[in-house]
């Protein structure tokens, strides 16, 4: 199922995890620090409560060498006031724990101080805090015990006090800052989404298109290197292309002026055998008249007539054999111009019976920069072709069909003729291979040049008894 998302949608879902991750680990930090916050607060609040309180009652108690009988009477009504003062709680307890003296009445938990803080209570350790929770709520407070001492330093009693944790603000502060936080994330997770989504497809926008020159990649077409400017981890794939495709034109390069030098041989070869044939009858024919020449013989006029009547047609053959070989190696000069090739083809068909033979076409306009008389004979052979495929008592179907993109023309020529067999197929662009017992086996290799000259290619595609589709593309850019 993972497999089946695209890779842009991944690398955003990606990218958008790492992002929820990021907040929600900001977050859970947010919320340790409001809590170490909020401890330290409550800390510092009751260390300067405490203190305060501390020194106002040693400053009664102590300055006068009180003894613990005389808490109570040297305190009196002060406790009131430094009670109303703090807003706090505040009773006093004998050394043994019991209640001396507060600010309020004193009820079962205050009337003595605990036995396990009385125990652990002593010169060596003279202050304690006990952690308590209200009933019934979340609320805590800090109930501290601790010794008062006279001048001569020996306690003389014992003060409670309990500190309430008032976190009620900082709790107001924590929210507000968590609303601030959440808003503030929220518009990041947005801006960062939409980042992520246009940097996902602009990656994978990379990616394709390297992914459609390497698909465009071929022996026969015009194959440019990628431009790609960026230092990131794309560049070394397109590096690795480019140096791919430099090494591929030269061996492509190599492999072509193989076949063609390969191709020349096969040429002259065949050339050379072509000569020879209409060569050897003229041999034959002159030697025979020559062995019967009889100057008196009342017909010597209607024989030489005979002979240089076959010396011509043989001399014609050598001729037509010369002149198309001559016609392949000597391409003529291109006069291209930005056309309607639309107008050109109709041109081109018009010559052939207008029943047997369909243009399929989408567009009344297909603009071309080529030279009309070239794309007319290569039009023009290959329509012949397909009309002399036909065997013999089936009605010709052939079909012109014409494509374009923003790139291509793309032509088909379609017939339902008797196809080309299997075994010939990888030699009907050799040049003087023909199926046909007439012609000089050049027209296809002359088609396939002139397509080339245009930076185009042509294939085939063939089926025996059932017809021929030949398809070939011409750049629009040359």
């Amino acid at each position: 199922m993972y497999k089946k998302i695209p890779l842009s949608l991944r690398i955003f879902l990606v990218m958008i995890m790492v992002e929820v991750s990021t907040i929600f680990a900001m977050g859970l930090i947010t919320f340790y620090q409001y809590i170490r916050i909020a401890e330290e607060y409550n800390n510092k609040r009751l260390g300067r409560k405490e203190q305060l309180i501390i020194e106002t009652f040693d400053y009664l108690i102590s300055s006068h060498n009180t003894k613990p009988d005389e808490i109570k009477s040297k305190i009196g009504n002060k406790i009131y006031e430094i009670s109303d003062i703090n807003n706090i709680d505040i009773n006093f307890y004998s050394l043994d724990g019991k209640y001396i003296i507060g600010n309020k009445l004193p009820n079962p938990k205050t009337d003595f101080v605990p036995k396990e803080i009385l125990k652990n209570l002593n010169v060596n350790n003279d202050r304690i805090e006990v952690n308590n929770k209200f009933p019934n709520s979340e609320d805590t407070y800090t109930s501290v015990y601790r010794y008062i001492y006279n001048n001569d330093y020996q306690p003389i009693t014992i003060i409670n006090f309990p500190f309430l944790h008032d976190e009620a603000f900082l709790r107001k502060d924590f929210y507000s800052l968590l609303y601030r936080y959440l808003i503030i994330m929220l518009i990041v997770l947005i801006v960062s989404g939409i980042f992520s989504w246009f940097f996902s497809l602009s990656l994978t926008r990379k990616i394709k298109d390297i992914a459609y020159r390497l698909r465009d990649t071929g022996a026969l077409t015009h194959n440019r290197p990628i431009l790609y400017n960026y230092i990131d981890e794309i560049s070394p794939l397109v590096k690795a292309y480019n140096i791919m495709l430099s090494k591929f034109r030269e061996q492509t390069d190599a492999l072509v002026k193989k076949e063609k030098d390969n191709a020349w041989k096969e040429m002259a070869k065949q050339v050379a055998h072509e000569i020879k044939n209409p060569l050897t009858p003229m041999r034959l024919e002159i030697q025979s008249f020559q062995m019967r020449f009889n100057p008196n013989d009342p017909q010597i006029h209607e024989k030489l007539d005979s002979l240089t009547r076959s010396l011509i047609q043989q001399i014609d053959t050598i001729s037509s054999i010369a002149g198309a070989f001559s016609n392949f190696a000597k391409m003529p000069v291109k006069k291209d111009e930005n056309l309607n090739i639309i107008q050109v083809v109709k041109v081109s068909l018009e010559i052939f019976p207008s029943q047997q033979i369909l243009l399929d076409i989408l567009e009344d306009v297909v603009i071309l920069n080529i030279d009309p008389n070239l794309l007319n004979r290569i039009l023009t052979n290959l329509i012949k072709n397909a009309f002399q495929s036909i065997p013999e008592g089936r009605t010709p179907n052939i079909i012109v069909k014409i494509r374009q993109d923003s790139r291509m023309v793309y032509f088909s020529v379609i017939d339902n003729g008797s196809g080309i067999p299997k075994e010939i197929q990888t030699k009907i662009f050799t040049p003087h291979f023909s199926t046909k017992t007439k012609g000089s086996g050049l027209g296809l290799a002359i088609i396939k040049k002139l397509i080339e000259e245009y930076n185009g290619s042509i294939t085939f595609i063939s089926e025996e008894g059932e017809g021929t589709i030949f398809k070939f593309e011409i750049p629009k850019n040359g």
